[in-house]
């Protein structure tokens, strides 16, 4: 063995013996649309790229749709054989800037009788054999696309009270995406039932849509909603040492709204001292990794490309006052 050769078997052998660098903190933003989708590729997106960049932003989402039927049918996308390009393209561009990138599967509820993906429920053998079936097609072929450009990670599925109930559907349908994906693999459960969740064993990440409810105070100050969300977080990280898996905030959100607080999830805005209080939580949850490293990040909910006609809409972020205090807790 030549020197050269000696320095260099010395070299491969010390690294891969070192220990494994601890997981990055996502400090996070979910692009969404307006859409299915097809402004994730325009010029618009890499703008919007590129300032969250400059805000201190490590990380970006983007989900893309199927639709749900009310028989268990799960239909990809907006039409078959449509192009993926608006999935790909963002992705790829994110890493271009030196940023992370998760794809989180939403299914489109909209036009049944389902007010929200925790009301997706079926009553015979047949629907829900339907509804698993398809939708592992469809996960399976979004994990195959979140695996060719290389994406950090893949949420399963989020938000389903009844179907996450079925646990060897879902052992089935994570292998099935591991056999295409080699990122990291989460699932998102609603803030008040990732304690039901059985199958976090076969995931890398305890996944949550973090809307806790914090205080029903009438205009919380910031220590209050401090004290309330270290409270929340030593049940979390309890939860996460008996797993031995970090938590990570698949979507976090605050409303501009006077019950932002006490109820997070609502999709009311307005209310007396309603933008203080959108600000002070929003203040708190940033600096939430950083104090608890149990917590592998979050991923807030989020953020528009500034196309044309684009109309506001809940949980809006884009303000210059909430663009300072993402500046000046992550940048």
């Amino acid at each position: 063995m030549t020197r050269v050769s000696s320095l260099l078997f010395a070299f491969f052998a010390t690294s891969l013996t070192l220990a494994a660098p601890p997981p990055p903190v996502y400090k996070g933003m979910i692009v969404s649309c307006q859409t299915w989708g097809i402004e994730w590729q325009t010029p618009e997106m890499a703008a919007t790229l590129d300032e969250l960049k400059s805000l201190g932003v490590n990380s970006i989402a983007i989900h893309p749709y199927a639709q749900i039927g009310e028989d268990g049918h799960v239909s990809g996308g907006r039409r078959s054989g449509a192009s993926t390009t608006h999935i790909t393209t963002p992705l790829h561009w994110a890493h271009e800037r030196g940023m992370s990138a998760m794809v989180i599967p939403h299914i489109a509820y909209w036009g049944t009788k389902f007010s929200w993906r925790g009301e997706i429920n079926f009553v015979t053998r047949e629907e829900w054999d339907r509804f698993f079936s398809d939708y592992e097609a469809w996960i399976v072929q979004m994990a195959t696309l979140a695996e060719s450009e290389h994406a950090e990670i893949f949420c399963v599925g989020l938000e389903f009270t009844y179907p996450q109930k079925y646990d060897e559907r879902w052992r089935k349908i994570i292998a099935a995406v591991r056999a295409v994906y080699h990122g990291k693999v989460t699932y998102g459960a609603n803030w008040n039932e990732y304690t039901n969740v059985k199958f976090w064993d076969t995931l890398d990440y305890i996944g949550v849509l973090a809307y806790f409810p914090l205080t029903k105070t009438t205009d919380p100050g910031t220590s209050e909603i401090s004290t309330a969300w270290e409270k929340r977080c030593a049940e979390l990280e309890k939860f996460s040492k008996q797993n031995g898996k970090q938590f990570l905030f698949v979507e976090i959100g605050y409303n501009e709204s006077a019950r932002a607080a006490a109820e997070p999830w609502g999709f009311q805005t307005g209310g007396e001292h309603c933008t203080e209080i959108q600000q002070r939580c929003l203040e708190v949850a940033l600096d939430l990794p950083a104090r608890h490293p149990f917590l592998a990040g979050m991923f807030w909910w989020k953020w528009f490309p500034e196309i044309p006609h684009h109309h506001e809409e809940n949980y809006r972020l884009q303000t210059p006052a909430i663009k300072a205090l993402i500046a000046k807790h992550w940048k």
